[in-house]
């Protein structure tokens, strides 16, 4: 009995002193299972954190450029005049794009001419589809409510009747004064529109004239009246900063159709595509002076589009980031052995952006 009460009886203050070797193995055990348990959720939660950030601002920016142009294509002006009043170009060569900023830190690094025109993908939503190193330059008159706004001192029109010339194109650039070699570059979609009429000594839409390509709408260097301050003609190849519309946009492409009762599905596509409405590589530049309407027996070639589909591809705030990184004096990124550093440009944007498309109905009626 002796034996068995020492057996069972209670440990001393000095047996509780210390753990046992087995007790202090178990305890870090247990401690490294739950550390790496509590690594692997909070990993977790911050890419998906990451992820839904991106995709979510990436969104946003989307949706105020698709209903910006919802806008103003919708209300899109065209006379039966002769006159272009719409016009598309895909830039593959950004050489005489004003404000435009070459890849002067890392040429070999700079975004790709040879991968990024590709506009053969029957799929017009096809992460295949690229619209050139510039994406798309589209210019148009509109009357949509609101576009005719005008500032600064008097005489001026406010909310004029009249239509406003817009544009729409990707210019890369500093987006500050920053005036460094070290600022970051960035890829800026940016709106332009004219003011509507003489604002003092500044033209307007009225005074450029009612022809897109005008040499007014078309400048690259400064003109009396025209010096490509914000709202003058000037801005529609040469935007300002005050015009950007969404920032980190890397390809930005339209696709115009015509009704045609002889194709399936009633519309024929006429840019950019061949003579046969089939997509293509060519032509680079639409010019539309032919009202909209016409039968299977017309060429189609400039007809004013009766439907048009946009195609913006921005990249997420990580993928802004790698971008800057790859291209930047500073190569914080690099491609991987046996990837081309052109070819690894699109893989870096192709996996850190996402591309939203619309179909836009147009109501240009001749007048």
């Amino acid at each position: 009995m002796t034996q068995c009460s020492r057996r069972f009886a209670p440990r001393t203050p000095e047996s509780r002193r210390a753990f046992t070797l087995l007790e202090l193995l178990v305890a870090a055990t247990i401690t490294a299972l739950l550390a790496g348990f509590l690594a692997v959720v909070v990993g977790d939660v911050a890419g998906f954190w990451s992820r839904t950030s991106g995709r979510l601002t990436t969104e946003a920016q989307a949706r105020i450029v698709l209903d910006q142009l919802t806008l103003d294509l919708q209300s899109a002006h065209f006379e039966d005049d002769g006159n272009t009043w719409l016009a598309a170009t895909v830039q593959n060569a950004p050489g005489g794009i004003p404000n435009w900023i070459s890849n002067d830190q890392n040429p070999a690094r700079a975004k790709p001419a040879a991968l990024s025109l590709s506009m053969t993908a029957a799929d017009f939503s096809s992460d295949a589809n690229r619209f050139g190193v510039a994406g798309t330059w589209l210019r148009f008159y509109t009357t949509a409510r609101g576009t005719n706004q005008n500032t600064g001192a008097a005489p001026f029109a406010v909310n004029a009747s009249a239509p406003v010339a817009v544009s729409y194109q990707i210019v890369r650039r500093i987006a500050s004064t920053a005036t460094t070699a070290a600022a970051a570059r960035r890829y800026l979609l940016h709106r332009a529109q004219v003011r509507p009429a003489l604002n003092g000594t500044a033209l307007g839409t009225l005074e450029a004239g009612r022809n897109i390509t005008a040499t007014a709408y078309t400048r690259t260097t400064p003109a009396a009246g025209n010096t490509g301050a914000n709202g003058d003609p000037r801005t529609v190849r040469a935007p300002t900063l005050d015009s950007v519309i969404a920032d980190n946009v890397i390809d930005f492409g339209v696709r115009f159709y015509v009704r045609d009762a002889a194709t399936v599905g009633g519309l024929r596509l006429v840019f950019p595509a061949n003579t046969a409405g089939v997509p293509a590589n060519t032509p680079l530049t639409y010019l539309a002076n032919v009202p909209p309407g016409g039968n299977s027996s017309d060429s189609f070639a400039n007809r004013m589009p009766d439907v048009i589909d946009v195609s913006v591809r921005i990249l997420t705030e990580k993928g802004a980031d790698l971008i800057r990184g790859y291209e930047s004096i500073t190569q914080t990124v690099f491609a991987p052995p046996g990837v081309t550093p052109q070819a690894y440009w699109w893989d870096l944007a192709r996996a850190n952006s996402r591309v939203f498309t619309r179909r836009i109905v147009l109501r240009a009626e001749p007048l």
